[in-house]
This record gives structure tokens, C-alpha cells and sequence, in this order.
């Protein structure tokens, strides 16, 4: 049986080290990157269902890597991480096709839930009916 396999990618690496293991207790099968040059790679080698995305980090933004990971692969879910002020960036990625949104600091428990909730939906699409 496949697992949910996230892609973490955030330039704060203490917060996606912590968050990646906080997620990997629950048996989330999880990848982490700081940039989106060093996250390039895992989507292409680890192909992730999903990729949870800050949306200010150096070198290329959320929204424009968000743009990036729809033309690869239009089927991968992304949440974005924001702080409060970025509710123009969050209105924008959900034009762009972000799945859901998290303000920082994070509450895990509503992150659990928008994961459970992504794993359903890929699920009923059946493209990948064995995802547990």
C-alpha cells in the first residue's frame, strides 16, 4: 500500500526539522527542503502527494514555485504556510491551485486534519486508490 508522501518545504529549517517529525510520529511518510532549488529535486525523485509551502523564502517565493510544481504535476496538493498580513498572497494561491492555507505558527492539530482531508480527496480521485 503507497503512503502519503509530503514534501516540506519551508527556509526556517528548525521549524520543517521539528514539523517533519512531529509528522513522522504519525506515520507520515515526510521529506523536507529549505529552498525551492533543494525541494527541485524530491519532486521529481520522491513525488510527493503533497508539498506544504511557505510562502516568503528566498531565491523563488511560494506562489511562484507553486506555479512551478502545477506545470510538473497538476495533480499534487499544496497547502501554504503564511503569517498574518499575507492574505493577498493566500488569495492568490488558491487562484493558482493551493488546496488549503495554515497561518503560522502552526496548530498541528488543524494540520492533521487538512492532511486527512487531502488524502481523501486523492483517494476518490483514484489515482492513488492505495494511499494510506
Amino acid at each position: 500500500m503507497e503512503e502519503l508522501k509530503i514534501l516540506l518545504v519551508d527556509d526556517e529549517i528548525d521549524f520543517v526539522t521539528t514539523l517533519s517529525e512531529r509528522l513522522s510520529i504519525r506515520n507520515y511518510n515526510v521529506k523536507i527542503a529549505t529552498s525551492s532549488v533543494e525541494a527541485m529535486p524530491l519532486i521529481y525523485s520522491y513525488s510527493p502527494h503533497l508539498i506544504i509551502l511557505d510562502i516568503r523564502m528566498p531565491e523563488m517565493n511560494g506562489l511562484e514555485f507553486l506555479r512551478l510544481i502545477k506545470k510538473i504535476n497538476p495533480t499534487t496538493e499544496v497547502i501554504m504556510l503564511t503569517a498574518y498580513g499575507d492574505v493577498k498572497y493566500v488569495e492568490e494561491a488558491m487562484k493558482e491551485g493551493a488546496l488549503e492555507y495554515i497561518i503560522k505558527p502552526i496548530d498541528i492539530r488543524e494540520l492533521i486534519i487538512k492532511i486527512e482531508k487531502l488524502r481523501e480527496k486523492i483517494q476518490k480521485r483514484g489515482v492513488f486508490s492505495n494511499v494510506k
